[in-house]
């Protein structure tokens, strides 16, 4: 993951304890891969940063195999994990991915998943 922006990072984490938090709540674990467009990804992580920035990492995220994304009209139609970020997420100890997410929570506002 050393060729990710720090960011991009943040956001990883955030978009794995989303899944994880689905999956707690009764998702599927394929259904729970599927974290919609764009807009409900920034509003439902409560992600700090704009619109277009968040746009920006998620191309990042998408580059880097970590996001299977479908792009329509320039923008995040619809976004899936990847199987990467999962294996990813999966392979951390449980106090380094909680002290992840708190580092990850960095870039989302007071009210998140």
């Amino acid at each position: 993951m050393n060729d990710l922006t720090k960011n991009a990072e943040k956001l990883l984490v955030l978009i794995y304890k989303y899944y994880k938090f689905r999956i707690d709540n009764g998702k599927s674990l394929e259904n729970a891969k599927f974290v919609g467009d764009l807009d409900h990804l920034h509003d439902n992580l409560h992600i700090k940063f704009s619109l277009e920035d968040t746009l920006e990492l998620i191309r990042e995220l998408s580059r880097a195999k970590y996001l299977n994304v479908t792009w329509a009209d320039n923008t995040a139609y619809l976004i899936a994990i990847d199987d990467a970020l999962i294996i990813y997420g999966e392979n951390r100890v449980a106090d380094t991915i909680k002290n992840w997410f708190e580092w990850a929570d960095t870039i989302t506002a007071p009210f998140k998943p």
